[in-house]
């Protein structure tokens, strides 16, 4: 047993979990997203189990901690290719363990402007917004939100003008 009263092979498992994960950044870091991706996976996959029934409660804290690092940095991966099911797939994990993450919110609502779906990435770029007011990078999904829309409303505005000339 460690001190936390945990099993050494508890530990153990979590330990490699972490080191997945680092592995994982290392390799983003190099733009090796591939690599990153796989690495992240199998972090999930030692850090969902930790602990087995027995010790759950000891492991859940840390465990999810690492879990919420790795979503949002798997999110981030997916962004850089554009995959945004992906994002939004991850980003979701996130905000299940942490309602309230910033870098998740505003993945998601990135994903969903870029899927078209501003109804959706409005209120959660809003929301990230008010969390940091002076976050460039969300200020700039909001512009873009709003360009969107304006160019929506034209094109509407458009379609009727023909419809009754």
């Amino acid at each position: 047993m460690t001190s936390t009263g945990a099993s050494v092979a508890s530990q153990t498992n979590f330990d490699k979990g972490v080191e997945f994960r680092l592995k994982g950044n290392a390799s983003f870091k190099e733009g090796d997203y591939t690599e990153a991706l796989r690495q992240y996976y199998f972090a999930i996959l030692h850090l969902r189990t930790v602990g087995g029934n027995k010790e759950k409660k000891i492991f859940e804290e840390k465990a999810n901690e690492q879990l919420v690092m790795i979503y949002n940095n798997m999110s981030n991966v997916y962004s850089k290719q554009n995959k945004w099911e992906r994002v939004i797939e991850y980003a979701t994990m996130v905000t299940a363990l942490d309602p309230k993450n910033k870098k998740a919110t505003f993945r998601l609502g990135q994903a969903y402007l870029r899927q078209g779906k501003a109804d959706k990435a409005k209120p959660l770029l809003e929301d990230v917004l008010k969390m940091d007011p002076n976050d460039a990078l969300v200020k700039s999904e909001i512009a873009r939100l709003e360009e969107d829309e304006q160019h929506m409303e034209n094109r509407e505005k458009n379609i009727y003008r023909k419809m009754f000339s």
